[in-house]
């Protein structure tokens, strides 16, 4: 397929308008982002070489990401409402050019985008963002505070584990109580031992543990015939290796976005034999990795349909109406998000509800577009 003259005009306006929009967007984020950041980045010592080539480059590269189907739908509105303020649409048109050749150079770059966008989602952004988490670990406060935890853990997931509190800046745990469970003789599982600790500090690297008024409660091996032959072991403090770590407890929800989909999928297995209550917001995120890259082709289609012809009220009701729309598109993501978390909506089903109806949208601007 042949580009001609107009097709590589259309293409050059498309992704330089996408290209100054999105620099633009990313910028002023930047600039707050940082008048909010600074002082704690400097207060704990962050180079500025790490500051700007690490968290910035990065957090450049995932909220730019993000928010691709919008810029890209708003840069679709912004040239094509000029070339039809400046009548540049018209003439072609009624040179026998049809909307459908008319539309193929907005397609060609919507599907570039799409292609950087899936690229971007699924192999450059778990390693950009590992990068951006581990700078904010380092030199930005840890909020990872939680309370009234129940996790399942161990290596053979056959232990429960309660958590009171968990204080993300001393990074201590109080009201920690482990529960292990085994089969006994008779097939019945029934609890081995209990761990109880007022305080249990954790090595956030390892699985050591550190455990302060402790009881440690093994249970009969002879409760099948009746007979009772509970220990109780009491201590002050003592220093322990169990087979699962604090950060195998204890995350960031964002930490999902440093991991590939191989890893997104076994770490959901893993949080739903854990009995996590955050396992629909996981596949939520893991379906957006391939719903947001197709939102570009959608919203090209509204966007062209919406622009292309001149409007009583020029560039800024074009604009008003793409604003529209963009709310709509972002109200209709977090009501299907909504529902797959509150109601039982599957997460895929969720994720792609509002591409199917603005892809319905998108058919019904384009069958009322000029021709």
């Amino acid at each position: 397929m042949l580009l001609n003259k107009f097709d590589r005009f259309i293409i050059r306006r498309f992704l330089g308008t996408f290209v100054f929009m999105l620099l633009l967007l990313m910028s002023i984020s930047i600039v707050f982002d940082l008048s909010e950041k600074l002082n704690e980045f400097l207060m704990r010592g962050a180079p500025w070489d790490e500051i700007i080539g690490v968290y910035y480059a990065n957090f450049f590269l995932f909220y730019g990401t993000q928010f691709s189907y919008l810029l890209n739908f708003i840069s679709v509105i912004w040239f094509t409402s000029k070339m039809a303020n400046n009548t540049e649409i018209v003439p072609v048109l009624s040179a026998g050019v049809s909307f459908n050749r008319f539309l193929r150079p907005y397609f060609i770059s919507a599907f570039i985008l799409m292609i950087a966008s899936l690229v971007m989602y699924n192999y450059v952004l778990p390693d950009s963002n590992q990068r951006r988490l581990e700078f904010e670990e380092r030199y930005y406060r840890d909020r990872s505070s939680r309370a009234h935890m129940r996790r399942v853990v161990g290596e053979n997931q056959d232990k429960i584990l309660y958590i009171g509190n968990y204080n993300g800046v001393s990074k201590v745990i109080t009201d920690f109580k482990l529960q292990k469970f085994s089969t006994m003789p008779s097939g019945k599982v029934a609890m081995e031992y209990e761990v109880k600790a007022e305080v249990a500090v954790a090595d956030s690297l390892s699985n050591d543990w550190i455990l302060k008024a402790y009881t440690i409660r093994t249970f009969s091996e002879f409760r099948d015939s009746g007979e009772v032959n509970d220990h109780i072991y009491r201590g002050f403090e003592v220093d322990t290796t169990l087979d699962f770590g604090l950060k195998n407890v204890i995350f960031r929800s964002e930490i999902i976005e440093s991991m590939n989909n191989a890893e997104l999928d076994a770490f959901i297995a893993k949080q739903e034999a854990s009995g996590s209550e955050k396992v629909t917001k996981y596949k939520i995120a893991k379906h957006k990795r391939w719903s947001s890259p197709f939102a570009i082709i959608v919203l090209t289609v509204i966007g062209v349909s919406l622009s292309s012809q001149r409007k009583r009220g020029g560039l800024g009701m074009n604009i008003a109406l793409g604003l529209m729309l963009c709310v709509l598109y972002i109200f209709s993501m977090q009501i299907t998000t909504v529902a797959a978390t509150n109601v039982g909506f599957t997460p895929a089903v969720a994720v792609w509800v509002p591409n199917i109806i603005f892809s319905v949208i998108a058919f019904y601007l384009y069958k009322r577009a000029p021709k």
